[in-house]
């Protein structure tokens, strides 16, 4: 089986496309599959040389770190006959993305897309918000055009449905519990955010509007205002780390960090904070979970998911920063709430396998593979109606 991806997220950029598709690359080595990324992201480390076809790109205009691919300049058309692929994985909707699915429809093989990004909720947030109604009809015609588009959490699931799309199938997301665990906790790291022994709130994640970080930082001046002593720390960068130091000076800038340095920085927080309503999954709340903290998060978007109120964290009012402050001065005066969220939080987290969750995306694929196209009905793909049955 030759699996063809078309991706504008590989490493070294960091976010949650990437993140998931390194993880998928080490399933389909375990499994023996062969594959290649079409990217212009070319990673570094073991295990990518010759992987990854690059192609040109351009800085995206609101956010340069991310780059849109121009594949027109490309001869990728020779490439794929020579590696002759079984299958298209697209993970990018845009130019790469469009010229992937031509090429497997001429070509007569299966396409799967996969929804990462809840990118038209990003409009509102840069002032165009009165493109949503067209971005909704390209998405519905983009990813209605594969046999099966794969989304990581069952609320984008409803929410892709409301607006048309089809054949949609769940692909969750995994954690390295190697790499994400209590264990990890630097009690020096630790007194050099918080050197009076104040509550740590930890955020991780990129530096942007669309993370509804304004309503971190109001939730934060309400409790300075009410004199609840806590220290906010950051881990992550981008646009908005100027405004964050400006409207928060005694918060800690931790910027990027990974490897080691970021377990060390999850493990040795007392609680995670993260306000964003527009993720499809969140693979962060994810990531504090492992590492044994509890975490509050707005009740909307994929975190929603992740979190079971009271249980494993705390859901509060998206974009509700008293909602959001009430909840966090829950969890800085209450020790024991903090622990007693925090083993549920860490036992949700063992539950999740990325080598359990890939196997089945690669099974998945087998099937698709196995349904030739004359075999399907129109509007109605039978291999993803069987794998919506399969328990």
């Amino acid at each position: 089986m030759k699996i063809a991806y078309f991706t504008e997220s590989l490493p070294p950029l960091v976010d949650g496309v990437s993140h998931t598709l390194s993880y998928l690359r080490e399933s389909l080595q375990n499994e023996n599959v062969e594959y290649r990324f079409i990217s212009p992201f070319l990673p570094e480390g073991e295990g990518w040389d010759g992987k990854v076809t690059p192609v040109i790109s351009m800085p995206f205009p609101l956010y340069t770190k991310y780059r849109i691919s121009l594949s027109a300049f490309h001869d990728l058309r020779t490439f794929l006959g020579k590696f002759k692929p079984d299958l298209v994985h697209i993970c990018s909707p845009f130019l790469l993305g469009l010229f992937a699915c031509r090429y497997a429809r001429a070509s007569g093989i299966p396409v799967v897309n996969s929804f990462h990004t809840r990118f038209i909720s990003y409009m509102k947030y840069y002032r165009l918000g009165w493109l949503e109604s067209s971005g909704w009809k390209y998405v519905k015609w983009f990813y209605n055009r594969g046999r099966m588009c794969l989304v990581p959490s069952r609320s984008t699931i409803s929410e892709l449905q409301s607006h048309g799309l089809s054949n949609l199938v769940l692909w969750e997301r995994g954690i390295d519990l190697k790499r994400f665990s209590p264990a990890f906790a630097d009690r020096n790291l630790k007194e050099s955010w918080s050197s009076n022994g104040d509550p740590v709130a930890l955020y991780a994640g990129r530096l942007v509007k669309e993370k509804d970080i304004q309503t971190l930082l109001e939730a934060h001046r309400i409790l300075q205002t009410g004199k609840i002593a806590h220290k906010l720390v950051f881990v992550g960068d981008g646009p908005m780390r100027k405004q964050i130091e400006k409207a928060a000076p005694d918060a800690i800038m931790a910027g990027h960090l990974d490897g080691d340095r970021l377990s060390r920085a999850y493990a040795s927080a007392d609680f995670f904070v993260f306000p964003s309503t527009t993720e499809s999954f969140g693979n962060v709340v994810l990531e504090a979970a492992a590492s044994g903290l509890p975490a509050i998060v707005a009740n909307e978007g994929g975190v929603a998911n992740i979190i079971r109120h009271g249980e494993t964290g705390l859901l509060t009012t998206p974009r509700d920063a008293s909602d959001l402050a009430a909840g966090m001065e829950a969890l800085i005066r209450d020790q024991t709430l903090r622990n007693t969220l925090a083993a549920g939080a860490m036992e949700f987290a063992v539950s999740k396998s990325w080598r359990e969750i890939n196997h089945r995306l690669i099974e998945r694929y087998r099937e698709l593979i196995a349904v030739p196209e004359r075999d399907k009905i129109p509007g109605i793909d039978r291999a993803a109606v069987r794998i919506f049955k399969r328990p």
